[in-house]
């Protein structure tokens, strides 16, 4: 069964009180850091635009959020975010996480000078019931920056898969209320989840549908050509 994708262009904190209560399984975004845009002296481009400058207030956030969603929410944020974030969930009676992502390619930038910007940190938040599909599982994850990234605070298609697969089953619905270009929803076709996904820029949002549409393309042509090239089992030798 194909996955059921529902894309939003909006303000999530609109959008939000409009969705039932409940009918959400996970939440796994990426909010506005409001810290990465700055001067950059020269050095390199830092700026980061309106990804990272969109106003974004966690608690109004997630009081709009915690009757949506039953299981886990995922909430990459900057280090200066991740308290708040954090006490504000265990308010809500979830148990929380810092999660880290290692990238094993950071920028060089400043190498010579400073120790390197090689993390980025996620508050985990688990309701009691949660699925977790893991087992004794540590809370850094290591994966490489995209070369050529679409959106300036892109995430890996592989670091989202892995989150979605620890703390989801098939079909279940997966929220991404600060949508991007959409590496949350081309996760969730990848995988069997259904999406929902909201993005108030329009040309964030165009960008989204389309690597998201081209996603269910790709997964639809390899069923596709698994139903006609069948894989082969290999033969097992018997040892001697």
């Amino acid at each position: 069964m194909a996955s059921k994708i529902t894309l939003i262009h909006g303000d999530c904190l609109e959008v939000l009180p409009t969705l039932d209560a409940g009918s959400v399984d996970a939440v796994v975004t990426d909010v506005p850091y409001n810290e990465v845009s700055r001067p950059t002296h020269g050095l390199r481009n830092l700026d980061k635009g309106k990804a990272d400058t969109t106003p974004f207030d966690a608690t109004t956030f997630l009081n709009a959020a915690e009757d949506v969603y039953t299981g886990s929410i995922y909430m990459f944020c900057g280090t200066e975010q991740v308290s708040l974030i954090r006490s504000t969930l265990v308010c809500m009676d979830n148990s929380t996480r810092v999660i880290v992502w290692e990238k094993t390619n950071p920028s060089p930038m400043n190498g010579d000078h400073i120790w390197l910007s090689g993390i980025e940190l996620c508050v985990y938040g688990k309701k009691a019931g949660a699925t977790f599909n893991g087992h004794c599982l540590n809370t850094v994850l290591r994966y490489p920056v995209k070369n050529k990234q679409i959106h300036p605070t892109e995430k890996p298609i592989s670091l989202m898969e892995q989150l979605i697969l620890i703390s989801t089953s098939p079909h279940d619905t997966i929220l991404d209320p600060y949508m991007g270009s959409g590496t949350t929803g081309v996760a969730c076709v990848n995988l069997d989840r259904d999406f929902i996904g909201i993005e108030i820029d329009e040309h964030y949002y165009n960008i989204a549908k389309e690597r998201i549409e081209q996603a269910q393309r790709d997964k639809a042509e390899r069923e596709t050509q698994t139903e006609i090239f069948p894989t082969k089992r290999p033969k097992q030798e018997k040892l001697l």
